[in-house]
């Protein structure tokens, strides 16, 4: 039974690469936390992503607080540095590169049912009140729904994501992300990743991203 998922899932995934018309991006994403008291912990996100030819797009580093309120509600805070190449603008070593400052506020919540495991988190995103770096001020609202799946006997968990971004300042959604993928405990400290993305936006003229993706994660 459990040979018949693992080939079900490779062969998801495959279709899932295989859909890309164009290369893919590929995106790393690491994340590393620690406990400082009961139901309080303290995480760095840094993560990095690349054009399909490798070439730099945008890394990002994020650190903050998160506290457990409830055995179904956690919420967190978080700042975030990031900086996006434009090459389009770019005419010398450091020409178009532009930086941003943001700060997020999550609202987390889940639940498990059978083999499956249900979460959903509510974000809050705000540049615009105090980062005069760039033109991008746009508060968001972001909402995303995950579900994973226990294999009976396997360490291997797959799962799928569904990401909406709300304009607060257009009050629409101009983009989402379809996350497919499989996460791998090695151990209680260290798990490993691997997924395919795809971004769509609502202007009808921008074209969807495809993304490979590989993740870490690492508890202290």
């Amino acid at each position: 039974m459990r040979i018949r998922i693992y080939l079900l899932l490779l062969a998801i995934l495959f279709n899932f690469v295989s859909y890309a018309q164009t290369d893919p991006s590929t995106w790393i994403e690491l994340g590393f936390s620690k406990k400082v008291v009961k139901n309080l912990k303290v995480e760095f996100n840094p993560e990095l992503r690349l054009f399909c030819d490798f070439k730099m797009d945008t890394y990002i580093l994020e650190g903050g607080l998160s506290y457990k309120l409830h055995k179904y509600l956690t919420i967190a805070g978080y700042y975030r540095y990031e900086k996006e190449w434009d090459y389009k603008k770019s005419t010398g070593a450091y020409k178009g590169q532009v930086a941003s400052n943001r700060i997020a506020f999550d609202a987390k919540s889940g639940f498990d049912l059978n083999r499956f495991d249900f979460q959903f988190r509510l974000r809050y995103t705000n540049g615009a009140d105090f980062d005069q770096t760039t033109d991008d001020k746009a508060s968001y609202f972001r909402y995303r729904a995950k579900i994973d799946y226990d294999i009976k006997g396997s360490k291997f968990a797959p799962y799928f994501s569904v990401e909406a971004f709300h304009d607060l300042i257009l009050d629409h959604v101009d983009k989402v992300r379809y996350t497919g993928g499989l996460s791998y405990p090695i151990n209680d400290r260290h798990e490993l990743g691997l997924f395919y993305r795809f971004q769509d936006y609502s202007e009808a003229d921008k074209s969807g991203t495809n993304i490979i993706g590989i993740g870490y994660s690492l508890k202290f």
